[in-house]
């Protein structure tokens, strides 16, 4: 390799050799004449190092230049490279550093995104001094004499002439590690001689000569990016180097630049035809190869591709045979078949009747063998990959790994025939399939589906695969994903999906217990004077025994809204419970899309909410971790779709929560109702001798006025706010406006929107907007929205800009998330209200007043101030005015069980579905 990049390399010093993408789109090109000159400095220094032939130099970077170096470094200087994965944990990549360390190999450095800098500040006396844009893109460059630049550039030539001599093109020239999904992970040990002879078999097969231009997108660390870079040596051709992979931009520079060549796998060739697609067509046809790799074949993205008219080359190869083997042009008339490259040879070992059996390679790219584990070859040099496969003269069809194979009631069991029949659904872009334990069959598959658009469920799935699918190769579980966790190249990671299989939410069981708690003296508002209060408390138990719990808040009667209790108890018992029964979920949002999708949902938001609210509990227990922490998460990846799709940042907002470990803290408000001036004022001093730092004051026309101004007296640097309840008429504007004198926060609902409006505007939203401008105090919505839509239009009105939050107007944690984050990103005050709920609804809503820019004290004090029972364990209480959630014992989840002594006081009925 080295001595093509040599000839290259003396023949046209100026020609661009490579040119770097950074993630910002910048665009840096570096010569033969530089890469030449810094690669051999490099090598040098590195041997200084005691990088020698038999030593290891450890590489763990993002594709840059500094990558592109050390390859030709590592030709240059006799040693080899170990090429770890980028994005792996550190533990990960540890693991693989000591199965080297355990077969004897001896690490002379590593090199990563720390160190990288200070390895090419050493070396950049080499460079000139007039303001390369490579040189100064890579490190600083040194004001050093003309002739001791000189002098490096000198013996920088001299050294990589010499090495170019004694080059051996038989040593190893680096070591990769296989993904280890099914197994740890192995270590393939490649030679100079396999990569640069795979590299020149694969340029006759794609036309990788003359005028070629390759775009380098898929990693180093994997074969099929390494091979990018060396196929561009052989073949003395330039290439463009990406540090991220954007499809339009990737169409954009090949355009531009002229780009015949990218390599990608599945997930990259979707987005390149989505990104084409927008832009009109035609670009993705420019390219003379796109070659797909990395895993089985995707039948409706081939489709796409050849409506497109893109000439995509299918190829079959692994990092033990140094990438492709094999490939074919796909066109309409295309069958699976790949041609295998000149120079290499297959054989099928034990075929079955239709002649498919273990595949046995052989050729100039094969590797000789893993440097941790045994390897299997025939008597005759042939190596075993491991998948099934058929020969049909010199067209290979590749079905199976075999060690993906399993047994399921006798019978076996191809995951990849079920991954392409899930890949044939509308709406399906890609599918992981693997076999779990049964009772009855041994094993069963499960599929983890990739849906290609919003909304598209299991149900749709299911039925679509059915048609394609016995009984026996259904799965028996559809787990729905925006996106599969994949590897660095691009493919889909077979453990971290088997992953989320392992800890999905899937409910066996759900019991719903109706409780009636009594108020401890009974509490008046402007609607009404509630004696107790009706609720519906779930427990969702799954299939491991853990339990998750949820609230329905919805009242006895209609007077707050139209959803009532018995309402909800019928739709979660009838409806909604029997529909999440032994659906698998890889995230409680999964569940709420699902859910909103189910007849009834959107009517019934807060028997939806009680559900779903009880998957999250149950989800923060599966992965161990609190639902403050887990809201939290939620909250910055909606931040960032937002901000991805609305091309700005996000509001950067203050927070209002002391936290360590699993534990919050955050500050409550309390409620106090309607009474004469003495019994309020009396309320109120004993909320903030309990340590409440805001007090919410119930008011209706004529009621409350001097009430609040003796509060106000008494407390006058209190943080008071008022709840009307929709009790004042258009004609009490001036009793309204006399609020505005006394300092409060806002005023929650302060219009009778079921009386006549005095300008005929019938609409609640729009009537308050229009008060709103009337008043200096303000206005807080609450009652004038009933579901997630309601809330939706409240955005639309630039007057209204308080809002309170009651979680299970929304239907659920991840709505309500959607929608405070929408609300943040326009300015707009949130805060949490409350239900007179018990600690699980008030721990739910506690949870979210750790977000960034929910920083006033809500609606969340202690249960005691409403009730005798509580019937959680340990009790929700506010300390001094503050709610800690998940104290030590209860550090998962809500932070809380059921207190089963409590509840058997308090409980009317027990349903269990």
């Amino acid at each position: 390799m080295i001595n093509a990049f040599e000839t290259t390399a003396r023949r046209h010093p100026d020609q661009v050799f490579f040119t770097f993408v950074d993630a910002g789109g910048r665009k840096v090109p570096c010569t033969y004449r530089r890469a030449r000159i810094a690669a051999a400095a490099l090598a040098r220094l590195l041997r200084r190092k005691a990088a020698r032939a038999g030593s290891v130099v450890v590489v763990d970077l993002p594709n840059c230049p500094e990558f592109v170096l050390l390859v030709l470094a590592a030709a240059y200087g006799g040693f080899s490279l170990v090429t770890l994965n980028h994005r792996l944990g550190e533990k990960e990549k540890l693991a693989r550093l000591l199965e080297l360390d355990r077969e004897g190999a001896k690490v002379a450095c590593a090199v990563d995104e720390a160190t990288a800098p200070a390895l090419i500040a050493q070396i950049e006396a080499v460079f000139s001094e007039e303001g390369d844009a490579f040189a100064h893109d890579i490190g600083r460059v040194s004001r050093v004499a003309v002739t001791e630049r000189q002098t490096a550039v000198e013996d920088a030539i001299h050294f990589a002439e010499r090495a170019a001599h004694l080059f051996d093109a038989d040593e190893r020239a680096v070591v990769m590690f296989t993904s280890g999904t099914t197994g740890r992970p192995k270590a393939v040990a490649l030679t100079w001689r396999q990569l640069s002879s795979a590299a020149r078999a694969a340029n006759r097969a794609l036309g990788g000569g003359d005028g070629a231009l390759w775009q380098a997108v898929l990693p180093f660390c994997h074969i099929g990016g390494l091979q990018v870079l060396v196929r561009s040596i052989e073949g003395g051709t330039p290439l463009l180097v990406y540090g991220r992979f954007d499809a339009a931009r990737l169409l954009r520079d090949a355009a531009e630049a002229g780009a015949t060549h990218v390599s990608v796998v599945d997930k990259m060739l979707q987005d390149l035809l989505a990104a084409d697609a927008e832009a009109g067509g035609g670009l993705l046809a420019r390219y003379r190869c796109v070659l797909l790799g990395g895993g089985a074949l995707n039948p409706r993205t081939l489709e796409r591709s050849c409506e497109a008219r893109v000439r995509v080359h299918a190829s079959y190869g692994m990092t033990e045979t140094s990438s492709l083997i094999a490939s074919s042009l796909v066109t309409q008339r295309f069958t699976g078949g790949l041609a295998l490259l000149g120079g290499y040879e297959a054989r099928i070992v034990e075929p079955d009747a239709e002649g498919f059996g273990r595949l046995a390679v052989r050729g100039p790219g094969v590797f000789e063998g893993y440097l941790n584990a045994r390897a299997a070859f025939t008597v005759d040099g042939f190596f075993l990959t491991g998948d099934v496969a058929a020969l049909r003269g010199r067209l290979l069809f590749v079905r199976e790994r075999t060690s993906d194979m399993f047994v399921s009631g006798g019978e076996n069991i191809y995951p990849a025939e079920i991954v392409a029949a899930l890949r044939r659904v509308e709406g399906v872009s890609d599918a992981h399939v693997f076999g779990v334990p049964d009772a009855t069959w041994g094993r069963r598959p499960v599929a983890v589906v990739e849906r290609s658009r919003a909304g598209v469920q299991a149900e749709h799935v299911e039925r679509a695969a059915r048609a394609s699918l016995s009984k026996l190769t259904m799965p028996k579980a559809v787990m729905m994903v925006d996106q599969l966790p994949r590897a660095g190249i691009g493919k889909v990671d077979r453990a971290a999906t088997e992953r989320l299989y392992e800890q999905r939410v899937e409910v066996e069981r759900v019991i719903l217990h109706h409780v009636r708690l009594p108020f401890r003296t009974p509490f008046k508002t402007a609607k009404a004077t509630l004696s107790h209060r009706d609720l519906i408390i779930v427990e969702a138990v799954d299939h491991a025994g853990r339990v998750g719990l949820g609230e329905c808040v919805a009242f006895s009667t209609d007077w707050y809204l139209p959803e009532t209790l018995a309402d909800d108890a019928r739709f979660l018992e009838e409806v909604l419970a029997p529909f999440a029964r032994g659906r698998a979920f890889a995230h409680p949002r999964e569940a709420y899309d699902a859910f909103s999708q189910v007849g009834g949902a959107q009517t019934h938001p807060m028997a939806v909410c009680a559900l779903e609210s009880a998957l999250w509990d149950l989800f923060g227990r599966i992965q161990g971790e609190p639902l403050w922490k887990l809201v939290g998460e939620e909250h910055e990846r909606l931040c960032a779709l937002w901000e991805e799709g609305s091309h700005a940042p996000f509001p950067q907002l203050p927070r209002a929560v002391t936290a360590k470990g699993s534990q919050a803290m955050v500050r409550a408000g309390a409620v106090v109702g309607m009474g004469e001036a003495p019994e309020v004022v009396a309320g109120v001093r004993e909320a903030v001798a309990a340590g409440y730092k805001r007090v919410k004051l119930k008011i209706a026309p004529g009621q409350g006025l001097a009430a609040v101004r003796a509060v106000r007296e008494a407390y006058p640097h209190l943080l008071v706010t008022l709840d009307a309840n929709q009790s004042f008429p258009v004609r009490d504007l001036d009793e309204l406006r006399a609020y505005d004198e006394l300092g409060v926060g806002w005023i929650e609902e302060p219009l009778d929107v079921s009386r006549p409006s005095f300008d005929g505007v019938r609409d609640a939203l729009s009537r308050l907007a229009h008060l709103q401008r009337a008043l200096s105090t303000p206005v807080c919505v609450d009652e004038s929205y009933v579901t997630a839509a309601d809330a939706e239009r409240i955005l639309r009105h630039r007057d209204l800009r308080c809002i309170v939050v009651k979680i299970a107007k929304f239907g659920g944690i991840e709505p309500a998330l959607r929608f405070i984050v929408q609300a943040q990103a326009r300015g707009r005050e949130v805060w949490m209200g409350g239900m007179y709920d018990t600690g699980i609804s008030k721990r739910m809503h506690a949870a979210f007043e750790t977000l960034p820019g929910i920083i006033v004290p809500g609606d969340v004090g202690a249960t005691a101030r409403y009730f005798d029972v509580d019937v959680t364990d340990p009790p929700y209480e506010a300390a001094r005015g503050y709610v800690l959630l998940n104290g030590e014992g209860h550090e998962a989840g809500l932070g809380c069980a059921l207190d089963n002594g409590a509840l058997a006081k308090v409980r009317v009925a027990r349903v269990e579905i």
